[in-house]
């Protein structure tokens, strides 16, 4: 199963990257080999070629403190540079993938489970930057400190 640690913000300017970025997390023996967000719009139709950024990503354990007390081992998957091209009003789905090397027609893609964010609303002028929930600046700042999920600061 996927979660959604931290939700993109609930209101972006057209072509801006969306701050805070969207941050997945699942149990580390689920089964999937990597993680694809793609746009929806409010009719439920994925749009190709209107979301920029990174949008496929393996999954990647953090080692801190934190969560070696916790006992679990949980995989995070950040997508650091998302931008939605048009004005409008979105979701993004974030599909946990599974690759299938014994399918009879060659290699094949499985999907494993699918969960979505919350609405965007993206708009032609500029708009305020949303301020993370503390939990979310706290997972935000464990992820940038512990490396290699290339989490943006705040472009305040």
């Amino acid at each position: 199963m996927v979660t959604i640690e931290v939700q993109p913000p609930a209101q972006v300017q057209a072509g801006a990257v969306l701050y805070p970025p969207l941050v997945i997390s699942s149990d580390s023996g689920d089964a999937y080999d990597f993680v694809q967000v793609c746009l929806v719009d409010s009719y439920g139709r994925i749009l190709e070629d209107q979301l920029h950024g990174t949008l496929s990503t393996s999954g990647k354990t953090l080692n801190d403190r934190s969560s070696s007390r916790s006992g679990g081992s949980t995989v995070y998957s950040v997508f650091p540079d998302l931008a939605v091209s048009y004005a409008g009003a979105y979701t993004l789905r974030v599909n946990a993938l599974r690759m299938d090397y014994n399918s009879t027609d060659g290699a094949g893609v499985i999907l494993t489970a699918s969960t979505s964010t919350a609405q965007i609303l993206v708009y032609d002028q500029s708009v305020a930057t949303e301020v993370p929930s503390p939990d979310e600046q706290s997972l935000l700042r464990r992820l940038r400190r512990n490396g290699g999920f290339g989490v943006p600061r705040s472009p305040r």
